[in-house]
């Protein structure tokens, strides 16, 4: 899972405010390593390092760097077989004389593939980039650029998501629409299934490089990874996650004296479901803002002190009192279990559990990074004893239909919760 933002500016921009601002509002999208490459004319500008982008450009002046256009890349993930730094360019990336770079979000499974050869089918031709886009099997948005032009690209199943936006002096491409509203853009659009992007000579272009499949974006994509002010193609992620909440009060109406979320992830789907129900909506929790998403962070260790200085509870809200809890999902359970201890080491009378999304129970080798099945707390437990390992006093989660319903569709790859991969992954 990575967060990727492209900048063309004309040849006296500054492409590195607007890369930086994009990266800041993609963060949550990965918290691992940034990376940031500019082109000035032909020579690149590059800064790469470990963590989040505040560490790496610590004050105005990196904002500053020279180049009038450039690559930028957040990312989460440790099992792919390219999950190298990016952007990528390396000293073979010169081709023919020509700096190019590329950023990839998601997963390719075709054996040969290599983002060597993608970069330089794409630095060949239009044509020789589109008949090599239309191969590769797999979840993926990506940007490549060189001097001449940059173009972004969308799997044939719309898996991940990639959209184009009009800045003053040139054009954006950012995994979200909020990356586009933070640098001031204006949005153009999503790219399509299997689409391409083509910005050069300050035109830009779209072209189709695969047949049309059927729509399969990734539905936790609305549960849970993308900020909720922005849209998913024409979804508002805000919207859905509002609907979610009413949702699972129409489904288990629940007797309570507040309703909160869990932060930030549940507050969206807790303020709907306080709507619904007209119980008063309380902020029982505060969130250390310094802290990021403790589901990013790949040591097990971490995560559980991260857990302890990320919350805390308000005590004067929560005691005597008959809680009900609203999360997006759980995935190893670790910080439900810690959740609901801490409402009632606060006083809370009863803690009743509510999840905006089914039962997650399938590792994803496609869209994200998550634990193996055997540390996904849903794998093979029933909901009872998911309810008896997190300590709550009633669990329940959305029902399939309920969360397609909130988010206005069923073209979803929904692989975390059923099983079932919109493409033959196991032919890769």
């Amino acid at each position: 899972m990575s967060g990727i933002v492209g900048v063309t500016t004309d040849r006296y921009g500054n492409a590195a405010h607007y890369i930086i601002y994009g990266l800041y509002a993609l963060q949550h999208r990965g918290q691992v390593n940034t990376g940031v490459v500019l082109l000035d004319s032909n020579q690149l500008v590059m800064k790469k390092g470990s963590g989040q982008i505040n560490s790496l450009f610590p004050d105005n002046i990196s904002m500053n760097l020279p180049g009038d256009r450039g690559l930028g890349h957040v990312k989460y993930g440790e099992y792919r077989k390219y999950d190298i730094e990016q952007p990528i360019l390396p000293k073979e990336y010169d081709i023919n004389g020509v700096n190019c770079m590329i950023s990839l979000d998601g997963n390719i499974l075709n054996p040969d593939f290599s983002l060597y050869k993608l970069t330089k089918a794409l630095n060949s031709s239009l044509a020789e980039g589109k008949a090599y886009l239309s191969k590769l099997q797999g979840a993926f948005a990506g940007i490549y650029m060189d001097p001449y032009k940059m173009i972004g690209f969308r799997d044939p199943y719309g898996l991940k998501p990639i959209c184009a936006g009009r800045l003053n002096e040139g054009y954006i491409l950012a995994s979200e629409t909020c990356a586009i509203d933070s640098c001031g853009a204006d949005l153009i659009r999503a790219l399509d299934l299997g689409e391409m992007v083509v910005i050069q000579d300050k035109k830009i272009d779209f072209y189709k490089y695969s047949e049309q499949k059927t729509k399969k974006s990734c539905v936790f994509e609305l549960v849970y990874i993308a900020r909720p002010d922005s849209y998913l193609e024409d979804v508002s992620v805000y919207r859905a996650r509002n609907r979610m909440g009413q949702k699972l009060y129409e489904e288990y109406p629940t007797d309570g004296d507040i309703v909160m979320g869990a932060p930030d992830s549940g507050l969206i789907a807790a303020i709907g479901y306080a709507e619904a129900s007209q119980i008063p909506y309380k902020d029982g929790i505060i969130k250390n803002r310094y802290i990021g998403r403790t589901f990013l962070t790949t040591n097990e260790e971490e995560r559980l002190k991260d857990i302890y200085i990320k919350l805390n509870p308000v005590k004067e809200v929560l005691k005597d009192q008959r809680i009900i809890l609203i999360d997006d999902s759980i995935i190893k359970g670790s910080t439900s279990r810690r959740t609901v201890k801490m409402l009632r080491e606060a006083g809370a009378k009863e803690v009743h559990v509510r999840i905006s999304s089914p039962m997650y129970r399938y590792t994803c080798n496609l869209s994200m990074d998550v634990p193996q099945e055997e540390a996904l707390m849903a794998h093979n437990k029933t909901c009872e004893q998911i309810r008896k390992e997190i300590g709550a006093d009633s669990l329940y989660y959305l029902s399939y239909e309920g969360l397609l319903e909130a988010c206005k569709g069923s073209e979803f790859c929904d692989h975390c919760i059923t099983g079932n991969y919109p493409i033959d992954y196991s032919e890769n």
